[in-house]
């Protein structure tokens, strides 16, 4: 059984280069992950830079985003291209993105209101189940 799979964290290196497919208009997104390595045990942390490519509402979400310094999420699959040029054979493994996604970004975006002050503890406060007991549960 084979499984490629990969799931990335790490700081977008510049702003998405995007582009659209001539046969039918499909967004290609493409930019650098920065992706820290285990620490050395003297303590250094050294990083790689990794290719991303994105294809579709992946790339459009990349392309509208995703900015320089911002931390990515990326979950995908590693891809390696060969090809051969004045006789010469070349190859650059990159990752194919399923999802791409702001770290730590909320799903959609909340409207932007004032605060709400209020001194006053919640009802359920400790319990992060509002309140929900054992009893409650359906299974």
């Amino acid at each position: 059984m084979n499984f490629n799979s990969i799931v990335l964290i790490g700081t977008v290196q510049e702003k998405p280069e995007t582009k659209y497919t001539t046969e039918n208009g499909l967004s290609v997104s493409k930019f650098t992950l920065n992706v820290a390595r285990p620490p050395r045990p003297d303590g250094q942390i050294t990083f790689d830079k990794i290719p991303v490519v994105a294809f579709g509402r992946q790339a459009d979400y990349a392309a509208e985003n995703l900015q320089v310094n911002s931390v990515a999420l990326v979950e995908g699959r590693v891809q390696v291209n060969r090809r051969e040029a004045n006789g010469q054979k070349f190859s650059q493994t990159e990752i194919n993105a399923k999802t791409v996604r702001l770290f730590n970004a909320p799903v959609s975006a909340p409207a932007k209101t004032a605060p709400v002050l209020n001194s006053e503890p919640p009802a359920a406060a400790g319990n992060p189940f509002n309140g929900a007991t054992e009893d409650d549960v359906p299974f």
